[in-house]
C-alpha cells in the first residue's frame, strides 16, 4: 500500500514539473496564429540606405462618370473599355434680337390638271411621265427645255441634247399641238422633223415625240 502511494506522488510531481516544459515548447513552435501575413508591407527607406526601398503602388480605383440622360457607367483605368454613350450636346442659347424680322410665307400656286400627258420612254430617268397643268391667268401650255422656268408649266429635261427652250405644247379647242422653239435642234414627231418656222402640229394619241435623245409618247388622256 505504501509503495502505491509513493508511486502516485512521484507521478504527480513529474506531471507538475512537466507542465512548464510543455508550455515552453509550445510557445517556441510556430502555430497558425503566428504565420506571417501574405503581403508584407515594405519599410520606408532610411536616410543612410543606398538604394530606395520599393513601395507597393496603390490599386487604381474604378472611376465613375455619368453621361447626360443615360445610366451611370463605370470605366476601369486598364483593360478593354466598353462602348460608352456620348453625352447629349446642348446648343448655346442665343439671345433673341430686338428688331423684328419680316417673315414671308411661301405661297402655293393653284394648279389645274389638263387632259393628256407625256410618257417618258428614254433620255431622262428623272421622269416617268409629264402632266399638263394650267395656272390661273396663264395660257394653257407646257414648255419643255434644258432650263427650268418660273412656274409649273416649265419642265426641265436633264439632257445636253435638249435646247434651253425646245418645245411648246399648247391646248386649244380640246386638242394638243406642239411647236419647235429651238433654232438649232428639231422636234421630231413620228420620224418627221418639225422646224422652228413650221408652226404648230396637232397631236394624236400615241404620237412619238423626240427632243434630242429624250423620247416621249403623247397620250390624249
Amino acid at each position: 500500500m505504501t509503495a502505491v502511494v509513493v508511486g502516485l506522488l512521484v507521478l504527480a510531481a513529474a506531471a507538475a514539473a512537466g507542465v512548464p516544459i510543455v508550455r515552453w515548447w509550445s510557445e517556441r513552435r510556430p502555430t497558425a496564429r503566428e504565420l506571417p501575413p501574405l503581403v508584407i508591407p515594405f519599410r520606408e527607406a532610411s536616410a543612410g540606405s543606398a538604394e530606395p526601398v520599393p513601395m507597393l503602388a496603390p490599386r487604381p480605383a474604378a472611376r465613375v462618370t455619368q453621361a447626360v440622360g443615360v445610366e451611370t457607367v463605370a470605366r476601369p483605368e486598364h483593360g478593354v473599355r466598353a462602348a460608352e454613350p456620348a453625352p447629349f450636346e446642348v446648343e448655346d442659347r442665343k439671345p433673341v434680337p430686338n428688331e423684328t424680322i419680316r417673315f414671308r410665307r411661301p405661297t402655293e400656286e393653284p394648279v389645274q390638271l389638263l387632259p393628256g400627258r407625256l410618257e417618258v420612254l428614254a433620255g431622262d430617268p428623272g421622269y416617268r411621265e409629264i402632266r399638263f397643268v394650267h395656272l390661273p391667268g396663264e395660257p394653257m401650255q407646257l414648255i419643255l427645255g434644258r432650263e427650268s422656268g418660273p412656274s409649273a408649266q416649265y419642265v426641265a429635261l436633264r439632257s445636253g441634247t435638249v435646247s434651253r427652250r425646245h418645245a411648246r405644247f399648247a391646248f386649244e379647242n380640246g386638242r394638243w399641238s406642239v411647236s419647235n422653239l429651238s433654232k438649232t435642234n428639231p422636234v421630231v414627231v413620228n420620224d418627221d422633223e418639225l422646224g422652228h418656222a413650221e408652226g404648230e402640229r396637232a397631236l394624236a394619241d400615241g404620237d412619238r415625240i423626240e427632243l434630242g435623245e429624250v423620247v416621249l409618247r403623247f397620250r390624249a388622256r
